[in-house]
């Protein structure tokens, strides 16, 4: 009998899986986290279901030109801060062409590369997601289309762009509120970090998903910075 190789990860075993070493009483106690050596191929593998073109990977922070243009620097300082601490949930918000989308997918590229399972997606893709799960019942009609929208619920960090550009239906809206309330939760707990982007102010989302974005522990970011699209060359 051929002698079984080693496991690649010494941390795991290849097990893909740690307990947390926390004491009995934590709110973690118990539970299992995903390994560091799992997070870029779960990343990829959700990855793979947004879409992401080459160009668009190859995206860091610090390609955003954010001289001269206030708000962009302060929406830069904020996606450094965040990447450096992924928890809790940072909104940007402003007008078109000012890099929000830039900075969400060179963000999630950037935790990416150091192991940290991450995903960018536009809420539409989103919630083609949520509708091929669900039907208007609340019942569960496709199990891989659930088992995906569950790996964006639990994701370690999740960035969702245009926000604001879904009208949806009441049975909808209920949906992206759970999903956010639950990021909104693990945020709090310190084991998920959410992204938003949106061009309106996230003060003027429904109440219930605003008092979310607005909380003071989270972070809300307004780009005032023009539309950069007409300057750009071919």
């Amino acid at each position: 009998m051929p002698a079984s190789r080693p496991p690649v990860c010494s941390v795991c075993g290849d097990a893909g899986w740690l307990r947390l070493d926390v004491p009995f009483g934590h709110p973690r106690h118990g539970q299992l986290e995903r390994c560091a050596c799992k997070g870029v191929e779960d990343a990829q593998r959700l990855q793979r279901l947004c879409g992401l073109t080459a160009s668009e990977r190859s995206l860091r922070l610090d390609m955003i030109e954010a001289g001269g243009r206030p708000g962009t620097l302060q929406m830069m300082r904020a996606c450094i801060e965040f990447r450096e601490a992924p928890s809790g949930i940072l909104t940007l918000w402003g007008g078109v062409g000012n890099a929000k989308t830039m900075a969400l997918q060179a963000t999630v590229n950037e935790l990416v590369e150091r192991g940290v399972e991450a995903v960018y997606i536009t809420a539409f893709d989103l919630f083609s997601h949520i509708k091929e799960a669900f039907n208007a019942r609340k019942e569960v009609v496709d199990e891989s289309a659930y088992g995906r929208l569950s790996r964006f619920e639990r994701v370690r960090v999740l960035a969702v762009d245009e926000f604001d550009k879904l009208r949806v239906t009441e049975w909808a809206l209920e949906q992206i509120t759970d999903l956010v309330d639950k990021r909104y939760r693990l945020g709090l707990d310190g084991q998920a970090g959410t992204m938003l982007a949106m061009n309106s102010n996230p003060a003027d989302q429904p109440d219930w998903i605003a008092s979310r974005l607005l909380d003071g522990r989270n972070v809300v970011v307004h780009n005032a910075d023009t539309d950069l699209r007409s300057a750009l060359k071919g």
